[in-house]
């Protein structure tokens, strides 16, 4: 059984005020302890004995120990080896007695990581003076841990603060290029609407209207097959071609096509207000309820030109899908669509005024 005794002093205040040291002896003569805390004199210890190495691990693994003094030879073993395990597995400081004092022994004890060897029989001024030593080093070396411990929980909440800090600086990040991508849009916006506001202004011929506009859309769009739709006079959901610009098709399929765009996909623009872009014929189709075979390898892009809820025109562009057609095309799209709209409604007005009325409009009741 573990043998417990203690040892304090009263004529130093700041030596009283510290914790005692938790000291375990293991060592197979019973009066050790004691000898120990008679040479130990008013140093603060808590001092418990066991008599071998397997009650030394059945102690700690039930009490924490600061300080081991330990025999270099144990009924169950070596106290070098003992002392080894602790320092490694334990952390534990560790301090030798031997009866035989040699340099080999020294330099193991000191190779296991022991601090210090005391000599039997003790001599007091000499046990005392190690001890103390020890619990300096110890002091220090526990000093140290909890700084390090406190240094490891500052380094991972810096850690932590960090990690948030480049987290809200991504996505403060991030909100900047979204909202530079939308004031980029918006500045692409006004600039196309200014350009195409200038370049039809004042302008009261249709013919010349749809081909400044069909310019400034290849202007803008680059090379494409590009068709506007006007609605016929006589049948408001019916749409004729106002104007084309052909960049690949041949012209018998180009007839075709117009002609089918013109009776499919310009009435069905009546329905949307915003531009309508197809990157394959299968999505084409099922939109539109029909297949358009000459546009299987094409790109689409169509908006409707609307002013006051009548859909005045319904502009179509096409081209091989190895050039697609990309954002800025589709705000190019949505820039002049108003604009077009609205030009195309003062035509309209001032062709209303101009044409002449009919003999049922000149009799009177």
């Amino acid at each position: 059984m573990p043998r417990q005794t203690s040892a304090s002093t009263t004529s130093d205040n700041q030596e009283s005020s510290r914790k005692a040291i938790n000291v375990l002896v293991v060592d197979q003569d019973k009066s050790v302890g004691d000898q120990l805390l008679r040479c130990l004199g008013q140093t603060k210890v808590k001092l418990v004995q066991v008599d071998c190495i397997s009650e030394a691990f059945k102690y700690l693994n039930k009490k924490p120990i600061d300080l081991a003094i330990i025999d270099s030879n144990l009924p169950d073993g070596s106290g070098l080896a003992l002392a080894k395990r602790l320092r490694r597995g334990y952390v534990i400081h560790a301090i030798v007695m031997t009866d035989q004092p040699t340099l080999d022994c020294a330099l193991e004890a000191i190779r296991v990581g022991a601090v210090d060897i005391i000599v039997k029989p003790f001599k007091p001024d000499e046990v005392k003076q190690r001890v103390d030593e020890a619990v300096v080093r110890l002091r220090a070396d526990q000093k140290k841990e909890k700084r390090i411990k406190k240094l490891r929980q500052i380094c991972k909440k810096l850690n932590h603060d960090r990690d948030e800090i480049a987290s809200q600086v991504d996505i403060l990040c991030n909100d900047l290029v979204i909202a530079y991508q939308e004031l980029a849009q918006q500045v692409s916006l006004l600039t196309q609407t200014h350009e195409y506001t200038n370049l039809i202004r004042q302008e009261l011929d249709l013919e010349t209207l749809l081909r400044r506009t069909l310019e400034y859309i290849l202007q803008k769009i680059g090379p494409t097959n590009a068709a506007i739709y006007l609605p016929a006079s006589t049948e408001p959901e019916e749409y004729s071609l106002g104007g084309y610009v052909n960049y690949e098709c041949n012209a018998e399929s180009a007839e075709i096509l117009l002609q089918h765009l013109a009776d499919v996909l310009a009435p069905k623009m009546v329905e949307t207000k915003w531009p309508m872009h197809f990157t394959d014929s299968g999505a084409l189709e099922e939109w539109l309820g029909e297949s358009f075979p000459y546009l299987s390898e094409s790109h689409l892009l169509t908006f409707p030109c609307r002013h006051e809820d009548d859909t005045l025109a319904v502009v179509v562009l096409f081209r091989h899908h190895n050039q697609p057609f990309g954002s800025s095309a589709v705000h190019t799209c949505t820039s002049i669509a108003p604009l077009l709209a609205q030009s195309l409604a003062k035509v309209v007005n001032i062709y209303h005024r101009l044409a002449p009325l009919d003999d049922d409009d000149l009799s009177i009741d």
